[in-house]
Protein backbone atom coordinates (compact mmCIF):
# COMPACT_ATOMS: atom_id res chain seq x y z
CA UNK A 1 0.00 0.00 0.00
CA UNK A 2 1.34 3.46 -1.03
CA UNK A 3 0.45 6.32 1.47
CA UNK A 4 -0.04 9.84 -0.06
CA UNK A 5 -1.82 13.33 0.09
CA UNK A 6 -2.77 15.12 -2.94
CA UNK A 7 -2.79 19.11 -3.31
CA UNK A 8 -6.15 18.96 -4.50
CA UNK A 9 -9.58 17.20 -3.42
CA UNK A 10 -11.21 14.13 -4.21
CA UNK A 11 -14.89 12.40 -3.53
CA UNK A 12 -15.05 9.00 -4.27
CA UNK A 13 -18.21 6.93 -4.73
CA UNK A 14 -18.42 3.38 -4.34
CA UNK A 15 -20.35 1.64 -7.17
CA UNK A 16 -19.69 -1.69 -6.01
CA UNK A 17 -17.69 -4.19 -3.35
CA UNK A 18 -15.92 -2.66 -0.40
CA UNK A 19 -13.07 -0.08 0.20
CA UNK A 20 -11.22 0.67 3.38
CA UNK A 21 -8.79 3.87 4.56
CA UNK A 22 -6.48 4.80 6.99
CA UNK A 23 -6.51 9.01 6.84
CA UNK A 24 -5.33 11.45 9.24
CA UNK A 25 -1.53 13.47 9.88
CA UNK A 26 -0.50 10.30 11.16
CA UNK A 27 -3.11 7.80 9.42
CA UNK A 28 -4.46 7.35 12.78
CA UNK A 29 -8.18 7.30 11.70
CA UNK A 30 -9.70 4.38 10.04
CA UNK A 31 -12.68 4.37 7.75
CA UNK A 32 -14.91 1.93 5.66
CA UNK A 33 -17.37 2.22 2.73
CA UNK A 34 -19.44 0.28 0.69
CA UNK A 35 -22.02 0.18 -2.38
CA UNK A 36 -23.57 3.53 -2.18
CA UNK A 37 -21.33 5.64 -0.05
CA UNK A 38 -20.10 9.16 -1.00
CA UNK A 39 -16.24 10.19 0.24
CA UNK A 40 -14.89 13.30 0.37
CA UNK A 41 -11.11 13.91 0.92
CA UNK A 42 -10.15 17.57 1.61
CA UNK A 43 -6.97 18.78 -0.36
CA UNK A 44 -3.40 17.78 2.17
CA UNK A 45 -5.30 15.12 3.43
CA UNK A 46 -2.62 12.14 4.34
CA UNK A 47 -4.48 8.72 3.39
CA UNK A 48 -4.20 4.88 2.33
CA UNK A 49 -6.85 3.73 0.36
CA UNK A 50 -6.96 -0.20 0.53
CA UNK A 51 -9.71 -2.92 -1.08
CA UNK A 52 -10.56 -4.55 2.56
CA UNK A 53 -11.43 -7.75 0.67
CA UNK A 54 -8.30 -10.76 -0.52
CA UNK A 55 -10.74 -12.46 -2.75
CA UNK A 56 -13.09 -9.86 -3.94
CA UNK A 57 -13.47 -6.67 -6.21
CA UNK A 58 -13.94 -3.50 -5.67
CA UNK A 59 -15.29 -0.53 -8.03
CA UNK A 60 -15.45 3.11 -7.52
CA UNK A 61 -15.80 6.89 -9.47
CA UNK A 62 -12.59 8.93 -8.24
CA UNK A 63 -12.95 12.72 -9.23
CA UNK A 64 -10.49 15.10 -8.48
CA UNK A 65 -10.64 18.93 -8.90
CA UNK A 66 -6.64 19.37 -10.31
CA UNK A 67 -6.12 17.55 -14.38
CA UNK A 68 -2.49 16.73 -13.31
CA UNK A 69 -3.56 14.90 -10.57
CA UNK A 70 -0.72 12.38 -10.95
CA UNK A 71 1.82 14.55 -10.93
CA UNK A 72 0.56 16.85 -7.72
CA UNK A 73 0.43 13.53 -5.64
CA UNK A 74 2.98 13.30 -2.89
CA UNK A 75 3.99 10.05 -0.98
CA UNK A 76 4.56 9.59 2.17
CA UNK A 77 6.86 6.66 2.80
CA UNK A 78 7.35 7.58 6.41
CA UNK A 79 3.86 6.92 7.15
CA UNK A 80 3.70 3.69 5.46
CA UNK A 81 6.40 3.02 8.10
CA UNK A 82 4.13 3.77 11.02
CA UNK A 83 1.48 2.09 9.37
CA UNK A 84 3.52 -0.91 9.25
CA UNK A 85 4.57 -0.74 12.85
CA UNK A 86 0.77 -0.43 14.18
CA UNK A 87 -0.65 -3.22 12.32
CA UNK A 88 1.76 -5.69 13.76
CA UNK A 89 0.65 -7.54 16.14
Amino acid sequence: MKSFTAVETTAIYMLQGKGAMWYGEKLEQHMELEAGDFLYIPEGMPHMPYNPSDSESSTAIIARTDPNEQEDVLLLPELEELWKKASRP
